[in-house]
C-alpha cells in the first residue's frame, strides 16, 4: 500500500482545478473582460414604447372639429422617392415626418383619430422668415423657405419604432382609426419638396390648434432630414 505526501496532493488539486478554469477555449482573463466590455457598450436602439417615451416637442392638434384633439410629436424625418405606393414626382423628394400621436384627454379615448393633409404644413425657416399670410400666392422666391400642406399623410397604426422604415405605410383618405384610452399610435406626414431647395435650415411642422383648420403659430420643431437626397 503506497501513501501519497500531503503536499502531493495539494499539487494535484491545483492541477486539475487549472485544468477545469481553462476549459479547453484558449480564452484569457484579458480575453473574457475586453468581451464583456464590449457586450455592455454595444449600441442598442431605442426602446420607445408609450407616447411619452418618444423625443421631440408637443403639438395640440385638430383638423377643425371639436370632437377631438391629438397631441403630437414629431419624431423624425427622412428622405423618400416613394411612399404608401405613391413616387415622387421627378425632380423633387419626399419629405417624410414620421409622429406619434395620443389622445388630448389622460382619461378618454378618440373615436376617429387621423391626420388631414389639408391641416398640415411645413415650412423651412422660422419667424419672419416664412411669410405665410400669401399661401398660394407667395412670391416665387419663398419657394426655398416654405412648401405648403402636406401632400399626403398616412393612416394611424399601432407600429413598433423599429419597423417604420420597412412598413408598408397607407395613405389615409379622410378616415381614422379609434385610439383608446392612453394608446400610442404612428404615422406619416409627407411633404413634397423640390431638388433644388435648400432644406438645410430649421424646420417647423404646423397644424390646426384649437379649433382652427390651419394655424401657422401652431407650430413644432422637426428633426433634420437623415440621409441624402439621391
Amino acid at each position: 500500500m503506497s501513501l501519497r505526501s500531503p503536499s502531493l496532493l495539494a499539487l494535484s488539486a491545483l492541477l486539475a482545478l487549472a485544468g477545469c478554469s481553462g476549459g479547453g477555449s484558449g480564452e484569457t482573463a484579458s480575453d473574457a473582460t475586453t468581451a464583456e466590455a464590449t457586450a455592455s457598450t454595444s449600441p442598442s436602439g431605442p426602446a420607445y414604447s408609450t407616447y411619452e417615451d418618444y423625443p421631440g416637442e408637443e403639438m395640440v392638434y385638430t383638423d377643425g372639429r371639436d370632437s377631438y384633439r391629438l397631441r403630437v410629436k414629431a419624431v423624425e424625418t427622412a428622405w423618400l422617392t416613394e411612399l404608401a405606393g405613391r413616387p415622387a414626382s421627378v425632380g423633387s423628394h419626399f419629405l417624410a415626418v414620421y409622429v406619434v400621436a395620443t389622445g388630448e384627454a389622460a382619461d378618454r379615448g378618440v373615436e376617429e383619430a387621423y391626420l388631414n393633409a389639408s391641416s398640415l404644413g411645413l415650412r423651412f425657416g422660422t419667424g419672419d422668415d416664412c411669410k405665410r399670410d400669401a399661401i398660394g400666392a407667395r412670391d416665387e422666391s419663398m419657394e426655398e423657405i416654405c412648401h405648403d400642406n402636406a401632400t399626403m399623410t398616412t393612416h394611424l397604426a399601432d407600429v413598433p419604432y423599429e419597423e417604420w422604415g420597412t412598413y408598408e405605410w397607407e395613405e389615409a383618405w379622410f378616415a381614422g382609426i379609434p385610439l383608446d384610452t392612453g394608446e400610442t399610435a404612428a404615422g406619416v406626414v409627407v411633404f413634397t419638396v423640390a431638388d433644388t431647395s435648400d432644406a438645410t435650415g430649421p424646420i417647423e411642422l404646423c397644424g390646426g390648434g384649437e379649433s382652427v383648420l390651419m394655424d401657422y403659430e401652431n407650430c413644432i420643431a422637426v428633426p433634420a432630414p437623415t440621409g441624402e437626397r439621391a
